[in-house]
């Protein structure tokens, strides 16, 4: 059998002469649940945290107020990306996952195996590269008209802020970015997720350098587009330059009458994950643009940055559980029901230890910030709302958890929570955001996470969980 050293997923062995404070500092890892793939994950959060921290002081530092809210609003509208990717990122990871568990890597790089999953595996690749590419191109023709005619539109009369050539700018260079995303989700898919990671690592690392460079410049609303500038230049040299033998391979696989039949085995999957994603949009991205347009961009900003803040709790917490997705599949894939249970579980309880203690430290941080009237306090939500946002995100990372396990199977029955949660906090946001400011939208925001998201989300993974047992018992 080939040798499947490549393989990011898999756990090594110590090294010769290895010292007992290494030995015991692995084994402190592998307790608490941290393996490579996940130490890299979290070392690239880490960064991005810490880096959102500085960028934090950057932005309030270099750019004015209203510059902040166009900033954070560039970033909503950007978000428009998942209506033309529809989710199809995490369709291809899980659907490689699938294939590659009857693969295995070679010493030089690539997947050898059975020929009828290497050829289907083979057509994948093929297919998402043809329509990313189409997908990259309609992105950046829709997208640009839509934000120079919203911020025309909003933009305060008589304002100073040079914010046209950036957004062109930034709507090219995140089109660039969607082109090489399915490339990274088919190498998690395969088993690189360890290498993956540190290409997005290196990917944040650059962008935000070149982020801050640029502020420090006083180029101000010009800094933004380096960050997705710097991760397609990134993202290029992995696929060009490290796997470039291991993509030129596969692609080149054709066995007559043998490839994935999209219609009949990816689409039924993938457009209830579309429309989730879809969801997503109006449960994360709406709150800055409706900030923008009722309350304008100064308040804009404060939501937006506060949201960031809140994120990054949210993506810290699930590294626990979005690094094993790749295993999670494996596992359904191969009918190990047990030893997906005890992967997922576990890693569940560790994602939530992690999401609590940010949560807390976090608006304890917030909460002294602002009555002490430390400098960044004008740039961030007040207290009560702030609140209500760090609860709505830990419920949220519940909630995703959840899904990520349903979703292992190949399957998206969490498309009724998404369009219910999605369009009653769409409807909320708009008209409590539009009445109340930050304090009602996110007020609505923690109501239907509670209800909607957590309580029918529940019942989701509980139902699967039953047929699951079902099934078992009666092939036992």
């Amino acid at each position: 059998m080939a040798n499947d050293s490549a393989s990011e997923t898999e756990a090594r062995p110590s090294e010769p002469g290895a010292g007992g404070k290494a030995r015991s500092g692995r084994t402190l890892l592998k307790g608490i649940g941290i393996d490579r793939a996940i130490f890299v994950t979290l070392l690239g959060r880490v960064w991005t945290s810490v880096a959102g921290l500085v960028s934090i002081v950057f932005v309030s530092r270099f750019m004015t107020i209203d510059e902040q809210g166009y900033y954070y609003t560039f970033n909503s509208i950007i978000g428009l990306q998942v209506f033309f990717e529809l989710g199809l990122s995490f369709v291809i990871l899980q659907t490689a996952s699938h294939e590659r568990a009857h693969l295995d890597w070679t010493p030089a790089g690539t997947l050898e195996g059975a020929e009828i999953p290497r050829a289907r595996l083979a057509s994948l690749l093929r297919l998402v590269l043809n329509w990313y590419g189409i997908i990259a191109l309609a992105f950046i023709i829709v997208v640009i008209p839509v934000g120079i005619r919203f911020f025309t539109a909003k933009a305060a009369l008589g304002s100073s802020v040079a914010w046209s050539v950036p957004w062109v700018w930034l709507v090219v260079a995140t089109g660039g970015s969607l082109a090489i995303s399915p490339l990274l989700a088919f190498g998690e898919g395969c088993g690189l997720v360890s290498e993956v990671a540190m290409v997005r690592l290196a990917q944040g690392t650059a962008g935000m350098l070149g982020f801050w460079l640029m502020l420090v410049l006083r180029l101000r609303l010009f800094a933004v587009p380096m960050i997705s500038s710097m991760a397609l230049l990134v993202g290029l040299g992995w696929v060009l330059l490290v796997r470039r033998p291991f993509f030129l391979a596969l692609v080149s696989v054709r066995v007559q009458g043998i490839a994935i039949r999209w219609w009949d085995e990816v689409w039924p999957f993938q457009w209830r994950i579309a429309l989730s994603w879809l969801s997503g949009y109006f449960i994360f991205q709406l709150f800055t643009p409706v900030l923008f347009a009722f309350r304008g961009p100064a308040v804009a900003g404060r939501m937006g940055m506060s949201i960031t803040i809140a994120g990054a709790v949210s993506t810290i917490a699930l590294a626990w559980l979005t690094t094993k997705s790749p295993t999670f599949g494996r596992f359904a894939a191969l009918g190990e029901l047990r030893k997906l249970d005890e992967l997922f579980f576990r890693s569940f309880r560790q994602a939530l230890m992690v999401a609590g203690f940010f949560a807390v430290a976090v608006f304890l941080c917030v909460y002294v910030m602002h009555y002490k009237h430390f400098g960044l306090d004008r740039r961030l939500l007040e207290p009560l709302p702030f609140a209500l946002l760090i609860l709505a995100t830990f419920v949220q990372v519940i909630v995703s958890a959840e899904a990520i396990y349903v979703r292992a199977f190949k399957e998206e029955r969490f498309l009724v929570v998404s369009l219910v949660s999605g369009s009653l906090i769409g409807l909320s946001t708009y008209f409590l955001g539009k009445a109340f400011g930050p304090i009602g939208m996110m007020g609505g925001y923690l109501l239907v996470n509670l209800t909607v998201g957590l309580g029918l989300g529940t019942w989701v993974l509980s139902r699967k969980r039953k047929e699951l047992s079902a099934a078992e018992g009666r092939c036992a």
